[in-house]
């Protein structure tokens, strides 16, 4: 993603599409607690639409990736720690204080 399209509009559509891929992941997998998060998720960026929702809703976001063994970042197939590692780097993006509104 380019400074140029770094929006709010822009960094919530990535997160929003990392979610899915995340529920798509754990779907295949059959992981239902990631399914769950995801739906999680979901509901948490639903109303997101300015630059404070977005900071607030990732850094909530950035909480499951706390811990150590057992933790959401803590798969066991690379499709997974793929999607996972795609949405740790989508919710860092919306913590940023550089986004643009429009």
């Amino acid at each position: 993603m380019s400074s140029r399209s770094h929006t709010v509009n822009a960094v919530r559509t990535e997160i929003v599409s990392a979610i899915a891929e995340v529920r798509a992941a754990a779907r295949l997998g059959q992981d239902e607690q990631r399914v769950h998060t995801a739906d999680w998720l979901d509901e948490l960026f639903a109303g997101v639409f300015d630059r404070r929702g977005l900071r607030e809703a990732s850094a909530q976001g950035l909480t499951l990736y706390r811990g150590g063994m057992g933790s959401f970042r803590d798969v066991g197939y690379a499709a997974a720690g793929h999607a996972v590692d795609r949405l740790y780097t989508a919710l860092r993006r919306g913590r940023s204080w550089f986004l643009r509104d429009s």
